[in-house]
């Protein structure tokens, strides 16, 4: 091969290798969302099987536990970030509704859970969306949602936790992230306050987790449930059942972070029960029938808050997303949309643990 042709062929294998580059660099600068398989997802499933269901009054609880463990990090928590002082969240530039800014001072990767709710600053928040922020991560700006319609004066100078994370409702409207999802919030905070019969001069969240009603009955139920993750090594999520709906599905990388979650989680579901009367329960057959329908869906893909990536379908089934980091899903979160088909009642529900996909 001549000098010339060498040369020209290196110039184009550099014109292509700069192309490619080029192209993946406008996708993640533009954020393009583009339909995948999900494969992280559905690889997930494919190692999950449903437990006995807990009852107590009209909640009940199905725990999900796994055959394979992918990812046994320990991710830190909201809640422990705060309590050490490695977070600080601020509102940013002074206010803005839909955003707050987080630091990560440490070197510790720290897991925000989508519906967690932040107390202070201007108002009280409920983050959107999961999030997990990098080490020595500074002003990351993070979507929310008002959960405090009637404040907009500075309580502190910094967010806080009291460790609350919104209903099921609340938590779907966010991750949706509709246009009518801020009102809709404030719609559901409001009719939620009057069901259970608690007034606040500023419509928060907050005032009805800490109304002395309230805290008595969401006791009752932490004393019935408040073990689920205990009950096996390796459980790594619930699904949740209001009355004879599911309500909400969530599942973890591993079963220490959904311990540490768990706490939380219980209260939410509880709240979701104690505020909608709806009778009746579902069984493990519903919750492997919804678990199915998620392992069939065809996701999108666009890039996390931070670090990672995000798999999402809304439609008029479900409302789903999954953080995915380093080829494992950190944590999903599903809400089901209107009518649903559940799984079959057969002989096999009463088994101990059942399946969810069994490959051949």
């Amino acid at each position: 091969m001549k000098r010339e042709e060498v040369i020209t062929m290196m110039k184009n294998t550099k014109c292509l290798i700069l192309g490619v580059a080029l192209a993946v660099v406008c996708v993640v600068m533009t954020g393009q969302v583009h339909a995948v398989s999900g494969d992280e997802v559905s690889e997930l499933i494919e190692t999950l099987e449903a437990g006995e269901p807990v009852y107590y009054k009209n909640l009940t609880i199905v725990p999900i536990y796994t055959t394979r463990i992918k990812d046994r990090f320990r991710y830190t928590t909201l809640d422990e970030a705060l309590e050490d002082g490695l977070l600080e969240i601020r509102e940013v530039e002074g206010g803005q509704v839909p955003q707050v800014e987080l630091t990560n001072r440490s070197d510790r990767y720290i897991f925000l859970m989508g519906g967690e709710v932040l107390t202070g600053c201007k108002q009280d928040r409920l983050v959107g969306r999961d999030v997990l922020i990098k080490p020595k991560s500074r002003r990351v700006i993070v979507p929310v949602y008002c959960v405090e319609a009637g404040r907009w004066t500075y309580e502190s100078d910094s967010f806080y936790s009291k460790q609350n994370l919104g209903t099921g409702k609340l938590r779907a409207e966010g991750q949706k992230a509709g246009k009518s999802a801020q009102g809709d919030i404030w719609d559901e905070i409001r009719s939620m306050s009057d069901r259970v019969g608690v007034s606040s001069p500023t419509s928060r969240l907050q005032a009805v987790y800490e109304s002395e009603d309230t805290r008595r009955e969401l006791s009752a139920f932490e004393g019935k449930m408040e073990d689920i993750p205990h009950l096996y090594p390796d459980v790594i999520g619930v699904v949740v059942g209001v009355g004879d709906e599911i309500t909400s599905v969530d599942i973890f990388a591993n079963p220490a972070l959904f311990r540490r979650l768990w706490p939380k989680m219980l209260e939410s579901a509880a709240l979701s029960a104690i505020s909608h009367k709806r009778a009746g329960s579902i069984t493990q057959g519903d919750a492997i029938g919804l678990l199915r329908m998620l392992h069939d869906r065809r996701y999108k893909q666009k890039a996390g808050i931070d670090l990672g990536f995000e798999l999402s379908v809304v439609d008029d089934k479900v409302n789903v997303n999954a953080l995915v980091y380093r080829n494992a899903v950190i944590h999903l979160a599903a809400f089901p949309e209107g009518e649903i088909a559940c799984g079959s009642r057969t002989d096999g529900d009463r088994e101990r643990r059942i399946p969810v996909i069994r490959r051949p």
